[in-house]
Protein backbone atom coordinates (compact mmCIF):
# COMPACT_ATOMS: atom_id res chain seq x y z
CA UNK A 1 0.00 0.00 0.00
CA UNK A 2 3.13 2.44 0.63
CA UNK A 3 4.23 2.12 -2.87
CA UNK A 4 0.95 3.02 -3.89
CA UNK A 5 0.17 5.76 -1.73
CA UNK A 6 3.93 6.68 -3.48
CA UNK A 7 2.99 6.63 -6.73
CA UNK A 8 -0.70 9.11 -6.23
CA UNK A 9 0.89 11.28 -4.29
CA UNK A 10 1.61 14.59 -6.34
CA UNK A 11 3.60 15.90 -3.90
CA UNK A 12 6.39 13.46 -4.05
CA UNK A 13 6.90 15.31 -7.61
CA UNK A 14 8.38 18.28 -5.69
CA UNK A 15 11.89 18.09 -4.00
CA UNK A 16 10.26 19.55 -0.86
CA UNK A 17 7.37 17.78 -1.26
CA UNK A 18 4.96 21.02 -0.04
CA UNK A 19 2.46 21.98 -2.53
CA UNK A 20 1.70 25.34 -1.04
CA UNK A 21 3.83 27.62 -2.84
CA UNK A 22 2.14 25.96 -6.53
CA UNK A 23 -0.98 26.94 -4.91
CA UNK A 24 0.11 30.41 -3.77
CA UNK A 25 0.57 30.97 -7.69
CA UNK A 26 -2.52 29.47 -8.40
CA UNK A 27 -4.42 32.29 -6.04
CA UNK A 28 -2.11 35.30 -7.18
CA UNK A 29 -2.43 34.05 -11.26
CA UNK A 30 -6.17 33.91 -10.76
CA UNK A 31 -6.80 37.32 -8.66
CA UNK A 32 -5.05 39.03 -11.19
CA UNK A 33 -7.38 37.15 -14.05
CA UNK A 34 -10.35 38.38 -12.36
CA UNK A 35 -8.96 42.04 -12.50
CA UNK A 36 -8.45 41.28 -15.79
CA UNK A 37 -11.42 40.12 -17.77
CA UNK A 38 -15.28 40.21 -16.22
CA UNK A 39 -16.55 37.76 -14.77
CA UNK A 40 -20.13 37.37 -13.12
CA UNK A 41 -18.76 35.48 -9.56
CA UNK A 42 -20.17 32.91 -7.32
CA UNK A 43 -23.30 31.99 -8.82
CA UNK A 44 -25.37 29.78 -7.17
CA UNK A 45 -26.48 26.27 -9.00
CA UNK A 46 -27.71 24.20 -5.67
CA UNK A 47 -28.23 24.02 -1.99
CA UNK A 48 -24.71 23.64 -1.18
CA UNK A 49 -22.32 26.33 -0.08
CA UNK A 50 -20.12 24.89 -2.60
CA UNK A 51 -22.13 24.95 -5.12
CA UNK A 52 -21.65 27.69 -7.28
CA UNK A 53 -20.17 28.37 -10.40
CA UNK A 54 -18.33 31.45 -11.90
CA UNK A 55 -19.00 32.83 -15.57
CA UNK A 56 -16.77 34.28 -17.72
CA UNK A 57 -18.75 35.71 -20.39
CA UNK A 58 -17.42 36.08 -24.17
CA UNK A 59 -16.96 39.34 -25.99
CA UNK A 60 -19.35 38.41 -28.39
CA UNK A 61 -22.76 36.44 -28.55
CA UNK A 62 -22.50 32.58 -30.12
CA UNK A 63 -19.30 31.75 -28.70
CA UNK A 64 -17.62 28.17 -28.02
CA UNK A 65 -17.72 27.49 -23.95
CA UNK A 66 -15.53 25.63 -22.58
CA UNK A 67 -16.25 23.99 -18.31
CA UNK A 68 -13.36 23.99 -16.44
CA UNK A 69 -13.65 21.69 -13.22
CA UNK A 70 -10.93 22.05 -10.66
CA UNK A 71 -8.89 19.10 -8.79
CA UNK A 72 -8.20 18.52 -5.39
CA UNK A 73 -8.79 15.24 -4.73
CA UNK A 74 -12.04 15.91 -4.27
CA UNK A 75 -10.46 17.33 -0.55
CA UNK A 76 -9.48 20.92 -1.34
CA UNK A 77 -8.90 23.90 -3.09
CA UNK A 78 -12.00 25.60 -5.75
CA UNK A 79 -12.92 27.52 -8.23
CA UNK A 80 -10.98 30.75 -7.31
CA UNK A 81 -8.03 28.93 -7.69
CA UNK A 82 -8.17 28.53 -11.04
CA UNK A 83 -9.93 31.65 -12.96
CA UNK A 84 -6.07 31.65 -14.81
CA UNK A 85 -7.88 29.68 -16.75
CA UNK A 86 -10.34 32.23 -18.25
CA UNK A 87 -8.33 35.13 -20.05
CA UNK A 88 -6.65 33.38 -22.82
CA UNK A 89 -9.46 31.99 -23.55
CA UNK A 90 -11.64 34.86 -23.50
CA UNK A 91 -9.80 37.12 -25.53
CA UNK A 92 -9.64 34.32 -28.19
CA UNK A 93 -13.17 34.42 -28.35
CA UNK A 94 -14.75 31.63 -26.10
CA UNK A 95 -17.06 31.49 -22.97
CA UNK A 96 -15.61 30.07 -19.88
CA UNK A 97 -16.86 28.89 -16.56
CA UNK A 98 -16.02 27.20 -13.84
CA UNK A 99 -16.98 24.94 -11.23
CA UNK A 100 -17.30 24.52 -7.39
CA UNK A 101 -18.30 21.34 -5.83
CA UNK A 102 -18.86 19.98 -2.41
CA UNK A 103 -15.32 18.52 -0.92
CA UNK A 104 -15.36 15.72 1.54
CA UNK A 105 -15.63 14.94 4.12
CA UNK A 106 -19.03 15.02 3.64
CA UNK A 107 -20.61 13.88 0.72
CA UNK A 108 -20.17 10.74 -1.53
CA UNK A 109 -18.21 10.70 -4.41
CA UNK A 110 -21.64 9.80 -6.36
CA UNK A 111 -22.90 13.07 -4.71
CA UNK A 112 -19.67 15.12 -6.24
CA UNK A 113 -20.69 13.63 -9.49
CA UNK A 114 -24.23 14.25 -9.53
CA UNK A 115 -23.05 18.54 -7.85
CA UNK A 116 -20.81 19.18 -11.00
CA UNK A 117 -23.45 17.49 -13.48
CA UNK A 118 -25.74 20.20 -12.01
CA UNK A 119 -22.98 22.61 -12.40
CA UNK A 120 -22.33 22.34 -15.81
CA UNK A 121 -26.17 21.43 -16.80
CA UNK A 122 -26.81 25.45 -14.76
CA UNK A 123 -23.71 26.81 -17.35
CA UNK A 124 -26.28 25.56 -20.24
CA UNK A 125 -29.54 26.75 -19.04
CA UNK A 126 -27.78 30.16 -18.73
CA UNK A 127 -25.24 30.28 -21.72
CA UNK A 128 -26.86 33.32 -23.17
CA UNK A 129 -25.60 35.40 -19.96
CA UNK A 130 -22.04 33.60 -20.97
CA UNK A 131 -22.51 34.93 -24.53
CA UNK A 132 -22.00 31.36 -25.39
CA UNK A 133 -23.64 28.68 -27.87
CA UNK A 134 -24.91 25.82 -25.72
CA UNK A 135 -24.63 23.04 -28.30
CA UNK A 136 -20.66 23.69 -28.63
CA UNK A 137 -19.10 23.14 -25.56
CA UNK A 138 -16.41 21.52 -24.20
CA UNK A 139 -15.37 20.07 -20.57
CA UNK A 140 -12.39 19.74 -18.80
CA UNK A 141 -10.22 19.36 -15.97
CA UNK A 142 -7.22 18.69 -13.93
CA UNK A 143 -6.68 16.08 -11.62
CA UNK A 144 -10.03 14.78 -10.51
CA UNK A 145 -11.50 17.64 -11.70
CA UNK A 146 -10.61 15.84 -15.26
CA UNK A 147 -12.63 12.83 -13.73
CA UNK A 148 -15.08 14.71 -13.04
CA UNK A 149 -15.56 16.35 -16.49
CA UNK A 150 -15.73 13.12 -17.62
CA UNK A 151 -18.43 11.97 -16.02
CA UNK A 152 -20.42 15.06 -17.14
CA UNK A 153 -20.05 14.04 -20.08
CA UNK A 154 -21.18 10.37 -19.73
CA UNK A 155 -24.96 12.10 -19.49
CA UNK A 156 -24.74 15.14 -21.39
CA UNK A 157 -23.05 15.77 -25.12
CA UNK A 158 -20.07 17.64 -25.33
CA UNK A 159 -17.80 18.39 -28.87
CA UNK A 160 -14.70 17.76 -26.43
CA UNK A 161 -13.26 16.92 -22.95
CA UNK A 162 -9.61 18.24 -21.97
CA UNK A 163 -7.86 16.40 -19.27
CA UNK A 164 -4.69 17.39 -17.53
CA UNK A 165 -3.15 15.01 -15.19
CA UNK A 166 -6.49 13.16 -15.01
CA UNK A 167 -7.48 10.53 -12.96
CA UNK A 168 -9.70 8.11 -14.89
CA UNK A 169 -9.51 4.39 -13.35
CA UNK A 170 -10.45 5.05 -9.32
CA UNK A 171 -10.24 1.17 -8.90
CA UNK A 172 -6.44 1.60 -7.78
CA UNK A 173 -7.57 4.35 -5.43
CA UNK A 174 -9.04 2.27 -3.25
CA UNK A 175 -5.91 0.52 -2.34
CA UNK A 176 -4.10 3.93 -1.24
CA UNK A 177 -4.70 6.66 1.51
CA UNK A 178 -6.91 8.79 -0.41
CA UNK A 179 -9.56 6.29 0.43
CA UNK A 180 -9.74 7.30 4.02
CA UNK A 181 -11.18 10.30 3.11
CA UNK A 182 -13.38 8.94 -0.61
CA UNK A 183 -14.28 5.93 0.84
CA UNK A 184 -15.23 4.25 -2.36
CA UNK A 185 -16.62 0.06 -2.69
CA UNK A 186 -15.37 -1.36 -5.93
CA UNK A 187 -19.16 -0.85 -7.42
CA UNK A 188 -18.38 2.88 -6.50
CA UNK A 189 -15.53 2.99 -8.29
CA UNK A 190 -16.73 1.50 -11.50
CA UNK A 191 -19.77 3.76 -10.98
CA UNK A 192 -17.47 6.83 -11.56
CA UNK A 193 -14.29 5.84 -13.19
CA UNK A 194 -14.21 7.61 -16.62
CA UNK A 195 -12.85 4.36 -18.03
CA UNK A 196 -15.69 2.24 -17.22
CA UNK A 197 -18.29 4.88 -19.03
CA UNK A 198 -17.86 6.15 -21.96
CA UNK A 199 -19.37 9.47 -23.01
CA UNK A 200 -22.53 10.37 -25.02
CA UNK A 201 -22.50 11.09 -28.64
CA UNK A 202 -18.98 11.23 -30.08
CA UNK A 203 -16.53 13.62 -28.42
CA UNK A 204 -13.20 14.40 -29.35
CA UNK A 205 -10.63 14.08 -25.96
CA UNK A 206 -7.84 15.75 -25.83
CA UNK A 207 -5.00 15.18 -22.57
CA UNK A 208 -1.67 15.75 -21.39
CA UNK A 209 0.57 14.49 -18.32
CA UNK A 210 3.42 15.93 -17.03
CA UNK A 211 6.31 13.62 -17.74
CA UNK A 212 7.81 14.19 -14.25
CA UNK A 213 4.76 12.78 -12.42
CA UNK A 214 5.18 9.06 -11.33
CA UNK A 215 4.52 6.52 -13.59
CA UNK A 216 0.88 5.84 -12.30
CA UNK A 217 -0.37 8.66 -13.80
CA UNK A 218 0.75 8.62 -16.99
CA UNK A 219 -0.53 4.88 -17.00
CA UNK A 220 -3.88 6.74 -16.08
CA UNK A 221 -4.05 8.88 -19.01
CA UNK A 222 -2.66 5.92 -21.57
CA UNK A 223 -5.11 3.63 -20.61
CA UNK A 224 -8.04 6.26 -21.31
CA UNK A 225 -7.29 7.00 -24.43
CA UNK A 226 -7.10 3.22 -25.39
CA UNK A 227 -10.27 3.05 -23.75
CA UNK A 228 -11.64 6.31 -25.67
CA UNK A 229 -10.39 5.15 -29.17
CA UNK A 230 -11.98 1.37 -28.54
CA UNK A 231 -15.24 2.98 -28.46
CA UNK A 232 -14.62 4.59 -31.36
CA UNK A 233 -13.72 7.95 -30.73
CA UNK A 234 -10.73 10.68 -31.26
CA UNK A 235 -7.68 11.31 -28.95
CA UNK A 236 -4.81 12.91 -28.84
CA UNK A 237 -1.94 13.23 -26.16
CA UNK A 238 0.36 15.58 -25.76
CA UNK A 239 3.84 16.34 -25.36
CA UNK A 240 4.07 17.60 -21.60
CA UNK A 241 7.62 16.25 -20.47
CA UNK A 242 8.55 19.33 -18.82
CA UNK A 243 6.28 19.31 -16.38
CA UNK A 244 4.66 17.87 -13.10
CA UNK A 245 1.50 18.02 -11.78
CA UNK A 246 1.56 21.56 -10.80
CA UNK A 247 3.11 23.10 -13.36
CA UNK A 248 1.19 21.06 -16.35
CA UNK A 249 -2.26 23.53 -15.40
CA UNK A 250 -0.21 26.64 -14.95
CA UNK A 251 0.36 26.14 -18.55
CA UNK A 252 -3.22 27.52 -19.59
CA UNK A 253 -2.43 30.98 -17.83
CA UNK A 254 0.11 31.63 -20.53
CA UNK A 255 -1.62 31.90 -24.08
CA UNK A 256 1.81 31.41 -25.85
CA UNK A 257 2.40 28.04 -24.33
CA UNK A 258 1.88 24.48 -26.26
CA UNK A 259 -0.88 23.37 -23.77
CA UNK A 260 -2.71 26.56 -24.40
CA UNK A 261 -2.62 27.20 -27.93
CA UNK A 262 -3.27 23.46 -28.59
CA UNK A 263 -6.74 24.39 -26.16
CA UNK A 264 -7.46 26.90 -28.35
CA UNK A 265 -7.73 24.37 -31.20
CA UNK A 266 -9.07 22.20 -29.74
CA UNK A 267 -12.47 24.16 -29.28
CA UNK A 268 -12.23 25.71 -32.50
CA UNK A 269 -10.75 29.59 -31.46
Amino acid sequence: MKALDAEYDAARQLPSGDVSAYFERFAAASAEARNRILGYLGRRYGPHERETIDFFPATKAGAPLFVFVHGGYWRRMSKDFFSFVAPPLVEAGAAVAIVNYPLVPGPSLDEIVASARRGYAYALAHADDLRANGRDAYLGGHSVGAQLAAMIAVTSEVRGIFGLSGLYDLAPLRKTMINEWIAMDAEAAVRNGPIHNPPLGNPSLLVAVGGKEQAAFLAQQHAYVAAWRAWGHAARELDAAEHNHFTIVLELADPASPIARALREFIGL
